[in-house]
């Protein structure tokens, strides 16, 4: 790690723009990039160093992380709720893969990670040949074993035989981000090896908070299927899980086919959810017939992999009714409290938000609600809207009871619901909910396994669309309000 601090003036900047630049050309990053976006980020800072009568040094710090180099600076001027706008344009444009910014209880933090040299190279499908989902099938005999850093080339080219360019998790057609996601820690998963060495079958979890784990990007090539080998991986991997100390597990089924949809049910989990929008559309015109033009969405489900403690929860009313029906679907010891007006509460909210350029997606996280929200969340969200973000989610304490009392308003902001996960690290019990800037959810290719993935998927969608064209009839009625004063004031 390559770590610095420089007065918060010009002449500082200058320097840490250069000591930037110098650092991540070693990487082999893009150091101009580098240097350009640490210079944005430090005359922010300068501009909210009003604090303080002397204001104290930026700190930047510059690490390797897998395919990314990531770029930390620490000031301590005026709080902030998320990266400058100008540094979302970067990201969005692709020249950062990602930017965070927040208080973080001593000052502010911004984060934004740029690409390595590796880090956009996808799968070499030369030669690949994407197989019929009828081919006949094999008694090839395989080898179940751990993925390994070395296996990530390999997964790629089994996901592309598979389904070409559609699978709705692009990193996996990357391998540098696999490869680094494994060493890091960050992701494990159990695979199939036929005699020739090729993966075969594939089923991951990446972590997602602490103690809280997604499983996924479950993957069985058409010749191996219909001998259990995915059932196998699936146990396998919940060992390890389970071995490793993770407390909740979190799947993302897609809702194109309900085969992963009946195994999460199958195996116990509750339907929390519906991740509209959830990624970017992959479509390659002449590879794969009847591939999605528009962006996937995906159903969540969770399953706790030890006791859950009891907790109250309290919820916006806007959403309560769909909580409450989660909450009642499940063996969770949750009860909704009683909600009530919260004295002496703290006026500004800690917010921290972030914004992915792969998937065009940003996230509020609200780690302590204060009298702002409403507001504090509405700025934050205009910053995403301006960046480029189609869809924002936003992660709310709902073990908090002031929750209820300044949430309230949060649908005027165009919320829907998105999802209830109970024990979601330093949050406790996390209410999601999702802003969609197109909220005409295409749901004609959905297939659902039940009625209660079903019922849940219907109620999301409708509110989703309610949220969205009550703030269209919002701004119209303002508008109208307008010219009929403006008739009166002409007369």
């Amino acid at each position: 790690m390559f770590t610095t601090s420089a007065p918060t003036d010009r002449l500082g900047i200058s320097v840490l723009a250069d000591a930037a630049r110098s650092a991540v050309r070693q990487l082999g990053g893009g150091a101009e990039i580098a240097s350009l976006i640490v210079k944005l980020l430090a005359d922010d800072a300068r501009v909210r160093s009003t604090v303080v009568e002397a204001p104290a040094p930026l700190e930047l710090s510059i690490e390797p992380d897998g395919s990314e180099i990531i770029l930390r600076l620490h000031d301590f001027g005026e709080p902030v709720i998320g990266p400058p706008a100008v540094v979302l344009s970067l990201v969005d444009i692709g020249l950062a893969t990602a930017a965070t910014g927040g208080t973080d209880g001593a000052g502010n933090t911004s984060i934004v990670r740029i690409p390595s040299a590796g880090h956009n190279q996808l799968v070499d499908h030369t030669g690949l040949q994407i197989l019929d989902e009828e081919c006949p099938p094999t008694d090839a005999p395989v080898t179940l074993r751990p993925i390994e850093t070395n296996d990530a080339a390999a997964l790629t080219r089994c996901i592309y035989r598979c389904y070409g360019w559609t699978y709705p998790f692009a990193d996996l057609y990357y391998p540098e981000r696999i490869a680094s996601a494994i060493t890091s820690g960050k992701r494990m998963g159990e695979i199939a090896v036929d005699d020739h060495g090729e993966i075969v079958a594939h089923w991951g979890a990446v972590f997602v908070t602490d103690g809280v784990v997604e499983t996924g990007g479950t993957v069985t090539d058409p010749r191996f299927r219909r001998r259990g080998i995915a059932d196998q991986l699936g146990e396998r991997l919940l060992a390890r899980i389970e071995a490793a100390g993770v407390g909740g597990r979190l799947r993302e089924p897609v809702l194109t086919h309900p085969a992963t949809q009946k195994i999460a049910l199958r195996e116990g989990a509750t339907v929390v959810g519906i991740l509209l929008n959830a990624s970017e559309p992959i479509q390659q015109v002449g590879i794969t017939d009847g591939v999605q033009s528009h962006r996937p969405s995906l159903s969540q489900m969770y399953s706790p992999l030890r006791p859950l403690a009891p907790a109250t929860i309290w919820v916006p009313s806007a959403y309560e009714p769909i909580v409450r029906r989660v909450v009642e679907s499940s063996p969770w010891p949750r009860e909704l409290g009683q909600v009530h007006n919260v004295a002496d509460l703290r006026p500004n909210s800690t917010i921290t938000s972030s914004y992915d350029s792969a998937r065009h997606w940003g996230s509020i996280t609200v780690d302590a609600l204060g009298l702002d929200l409403i507001a504090a969340v509405d700025e934050a969200l205009e910053q995403l809207r301006r960046a480029g973000a189609e869809v924002v989610t936003v992660f709310l304490p709902a073990n908090d009871p002031a929750l209820p009392s300044v949430g309230a308003g949060l649908d005027g902001l165009g919320l829907g619901y998105c999802s209830f996960v109970p024990d979601y690290g330093s949050l406790g019990d996390a209410l999601t909910l999702q802003w969609l800037r197109d909220p005409d959810i295409d749901i004609s290719d959905w297939v659902f396994a039940d009625e209660r993935v079903e019922q849940l998927a219907h109620l999301i969608v409708n509110q989703a669309r309610d949220v969205a064209n009550r703030s269209v009839r919002e701004r119209r009625r303002l508008a109208r309000r307008q010219a009929l004063f403006a008739a009166l004031t002409d007369d």
